[in-house]
């Protein structure tokens, strides 16, 4: 590619973000925190949870529309020469100022504070980490079945221990000692509506309470996962 193709091509990456020169440049922002050693996983469940339903990206298999598709923005922005530690900084700062909604769109524009803290540090460090990279996709789940991979495409692990999954978060409950005592409907009700039952010692620990938009099979899918996975009471409907 010519330096007058790249050229051409960097203002018109910078508009499908919806970001200005200024941004890129550091006026008015600020710089993101150090990257957390878990950043990947918490990232990822963070995006999947906060992000997804608007931005497409093949990494985190998410399908939305509303807002860019970031692996095709954030490819053309590689191509140019953007590194990745830029393309962090520009996720971080368009996350901390969104811009306001155009007219005539008013229900079209990111909600601010979307994710703030060491939690958008993370969601940044991953985006710059996979969107746009050739070849990304969710990761694989140790485990049989289906239901194994929508464990790991939703970053359960990053959050719960459950040996079949290979997966030792701690943020959350073990799932190899609770799981064994709920049934389905239980645990589609702590997947779902996490707040409607907390378990001990966990009462101040808060699950993201998107994962009701996982679509109906595959929830049955990761249901059933939990319930062999974890020699669970299947009893329950």
């Amino acid at each position: 590619m010519t330096s007058s193709l790249k050229s051409t091509k960097l203002p018109l990456v910078l508009a499908m973000l919806g970001l200005t020169a200024a941004a890129i440049a550091g006026c008015g922002t600020s710089d993101p925190a150090p990257i957390s050693g878990d950043f990947n996983d918490r990232g990822r469940q963070l995006f999947t949870a906060k992000c997804g339903t608007c931005h497409k990206m093949a990494q985190a298999a998410s399908t939305g529309t509303q807002g860019p598709d970031l692996d095709a923005a954030f490819a053309a922005a590689r191509e140019v020469g953007m590194d990745e530690e830029t393309i962090r900084s520009i996720v971080h700062n368009q996350v901390l100022h969104p811009r306001p909604p155009e007219e005539g769109f008013p229900g079209v524009n990111m909600p601010a504070d979307i994710v703030t803290g060491n939690d958008l540090d993370d969601v940044a460090a991953y985006v710059a980490r996979y969107a746009g990279v050739p070849g990304a996709a969710p990761p694989k789940a140790p485990g049989e079945g289906p239901g194994a991979q929508v464990y790991a495409e939703n970053g359960c692990g990053s959050c719960h221990t459950l040996a079949a999954a290979n997966s030792a978060g701690v943020l959350g409950p073990n799932l190899d000692e609770v799981i064994p005592g709920m049934s389905k409907a239980e645990i589609k009700t702590s997947i779902v509506d996490p707040n409607a039952s907390k378990a001990k010692g966990y009462e101040n620990v808060a699950m993201p309470d998107s994962f009701d938009s996982i679509p109906a099979d595959q929830l049955n899918q990761l249901i059933d996962f939990l319930v062999t996975s974890a020699a669970a009471d299947n009893s329950g409907g």
